[in-house]
């Protein structure tokens, strides 16, 4: 195990005593997923998963599911043959014909109570074991194997060979078994020992469940509907949850296989950990192998192993979080509103994030003679019961306040509602703090939020100078008023347009009522903090040229070197080295408008520029010099494109921008020549 500090030194050490509790092999792997901080042991080795797998398979099923091959409200009848022998209870209750069930009492059954014979239909209809494997290596986990149903892989460890299947039913597989010679059982599970098939490394179990987390695999009802189920799993309350806590959320599937004398072949629980008082979450995959103690005694040692690595990231996560001086970012939202007395704000809240701001911010409000109300932000899978429509008739401020996006939401109907109040002009106006959802990666698409960052956006809120924020904006919009604009990088980009008349939106912090006067594009009422991008949509017809990325997310893959061909703004061609169906997918799915040109940015905030040694861009690429091309419908920003709202940004962190040879931009740093 590596160790980067004395807490992960005693961690290590508590770890090392815990293999100790059983002769088997422990294996560990451990992630806080918003801090990204890692404890693994043993976590390339491989274990058998036992019922953990049935985790995979859900997440290969909800992918059809997605994709409308599968419904969760088909109805599923169940034959005798389908009834398995192992953990669960429809084989054991339900053996009579004429049950029916349908896809989703199954797919609870196989995740709340292990059940094997719902895991075996469902595993059919996932498309098999090897349609199921080849989803892991899609989404990265290629660590994780999948190969038999449960009751080959039962029949397998107790060296039974079985008939054909139309032959299975309960009365069959208790006379297969018990006529297995002592002997021969000995030789199967000596085999068992050394089989690859059905394994999983802890480290890509742990990968596995970081991104149901944060449900990056599924669309967000059909993510948070996995969720819920493996929150309410029924199964080991004395492994991961045995010492934590009373009340902890575990996110969990546990996994058990015993062998000759009720020898623990496997013992496993693999899950999501909800932290205190706003500490993060924590995916865990604990795996006990080929001990000659019972499951029984392994539990132990997964209780013990858990509830070491919980105290363990809640210390260090709470140590690291920054303090912030929410009265200060407070001060800093009433400067930039300027609000008048008797003016009216909405307040978005999420409940569990980013509350202490919420008392300051209020009392500032107050100050100015202004009334507040405050709106709880829906839940992922709550429907829009109206609650902005009234309030927001009378409004002239609308604060978009933090939100943790794992759990709230802003549908689609309020996002809608949000633009026509806009469009209505007058002092309609929005502050946008959205903090932790403006970190993001290079190809555009949201990424871990590093812990640094909170004091990294602090700083740029609360001691930007902004009147020399504005000058410098001003000396870029001038100089992109110049003439023919080039932006090239050294992946191959090389693009050429002009901007013309378009209006240009300089996000300069100044929210007042008196700069709505002057606003003339959407974009220009809805002001960020942090600060300090310049962005302007070019004449379509003006914009031609290559635009290359490196590297980019496409639904649940990975492009490389994806290469758009553009002409009078449209996207003529597009090529990829890896992945260029998943691109062409994307671009298809989002419509006419994901093939025409949207936008260009330019970060002019010295205080939001890259970081050394991370590829996560600070707060929507805001950093002075990172340069921002985007597809899409561009009308917020004075465009001619129209397609439903639909955007994807790319960040160009090493662009040389030049017009007529003058740089603006030289290898991603702003010179303002």
């Amino acid at each position: 195990m590596y160790c980067s500090d004395p807490a992960q030194e005693r961690l290590e050490a508590e770890l090392a005593r815990f293999t100790k509790i059983t002769d088997g092999k422990l294996g560990v792997s451990a992630k806080h997923i918003e801090s990204g901080r890692t404890i693994t042991l043993n976590g390339r080795d491989r274990y058998p998963m036992a019922s953990t797998f049935k985790i995979p398979i859900a997440v290969q099923l909800l992918a059809k599911v997605d994709r409308g091959e599968l419904k969760l409200d088909q109805m599923i009848e169940l034959k005798q043959s389908d009834l398995h022998p192992g953990s669960g209870t429809i084989s054991q209750l339900l053996k009579q014909p004429g049950v029916v069930l349908s896809l989703r009492n199954l797919l609870e059954l196989m995740l709340l109570i292990s059940d094997n014979s719902a895991t075996d239909i469902l595993l059919k209809l996932a498309g098999g074991p090897a349609a199921v494997t080849a989803k892991m290596k899609e989404v990265g986990a290629e660590g994780i194997l999948v190969d038999r149903s449960c009751a080959q892989l039962i029949s397998d460890v107790l060296g039974a060979e079985l008939p054909g299947e139309n032959s299975w039913s309960p009365e069959m597989f208790r006379r297969l078994y018990s006529a297995v010679p002592y002997d021969k059982h000995v030789v199967a599970q000596e085999a068992f020992y050394q089989d690859p098939r059905d394994t999983a490394q802890p480290d890509a179990m742990v990968g596995l469940l970081e991104k149901i987390h944060r449900k990056a695999l599924h669309k967000p009802e059909t993510a948070e509907l996995l969720l819920d189920i493996l929150r309410r799993c029924q199964t080991g309350d004395l492994r991961i949850k045995g010492l934590l806590p009373k009340g902890t959320i575990v996110a969990h599937k546990t996994g058990s296989l015993q062998g000759i004398h009720e020898s623990g072949l496997a013992t496993n629980d693999v899950g999501i950990i909800t932290l205190p008082e706003g500490a993060g979450h924590v995916a865990i995959a604990i795996f006990v192998k080929f001990a000659s103690q019972s499951n029984e005694v392994a539990e132990k040692e997964i209780a013990q192993t858990a509830r070491a690595i919980y105290d363990y990231f809640l210390y260090t996560a709470s140590a690291q979080k920054t303090a912030l001086r929410y009265d200060k970012l407070a001060d800093r939202i009433a400067d930039s509103l300027k609000l008048s007395r008797g003016e009216k704000v909405i307040l978005r809240y999420d409940p569990e994030f980013f509350r202490e701001i919420s008392a300051p911010l209020k009392a500032r409000i107050a100050k100015a003679g202004a009334t507040v109300t405050e709106i709880e932000y829906l839940g992922v899978s709550a429907s829009d019961d109206g609650r902005l429509v009234k309030p927001l008739e009378a409004a002239d401020v609308y604060l978009w306040m933090p939100f943790r996006t794992e759990t709230r939401a802003v549908p689609a109907s309020e996002a809608e509602l949000l633009k026509k109040w806009l469009d209505a002009g007058g002092s309609h106006r929005e502050i946008h703090f959205h903090w932790q959802q403006g970190s993001v990666l290079a190809d555009g698409l949201p990424t871990r939020h590093p812990a640094a960052y909170d004091a990294l956006y602090e700083a740029a809120v609360l001691e930007t100078d902004y009147k020399a924020l504005a000058a410098a904006q001003d000396a870029v919009i001038s100089t992109l008023r110049f003439g023919s604009i080039r932006v090239r990088t050294p992946a191959g980009t090389d693009l050429l347009f002009r901007l013309e008349k378009r209006p240009v939106n300089k996000q300069d912090g100044d929210a007042s009522a008196e700069r709505m006067k002057s606003a003339q594009v959407r974009v220009d009422r809805e002001i960020e903090l942090p600060s300090g991008v310049v962005r302007v949509a070019p004449p379509e017809g003006t914009v031609n040229g290559t635009l290359v990325i490196p590297e980019a997310r496409f639904g649940e893959q990975t492009a490389t070197m994806v290469r758009f061909e553009i002409q009078g703004g449209r996207i003529t061609k597009v090529t990829a080295a890896k992945n260029q169906k998943a691109v062409e997918d994307y671009l298809k799915a989002n419509g006419p408008a994901a093939m025409r040109f949207r936008e260009m940015g330019v970060g002019v905030n010295p205080k939001l520029a890259l970081q050394p040694g991370t590829e996560v861009l600070p707060y929507y690429g805001y950093g002075a010099g990172v340069v921002r091309i985007s597809i899409g419908d561009n009308e917020e920003i004075g465009g001619a494109v129209r397609g439903g709202g639909f955007a994807r940004w790319f960040f160009l962190t090493d662009a040389t921008v030049d017009l007529y040879g003058t740089p603006l931009i030289k290898d991603g740093k702003l010179t303002l020549e």
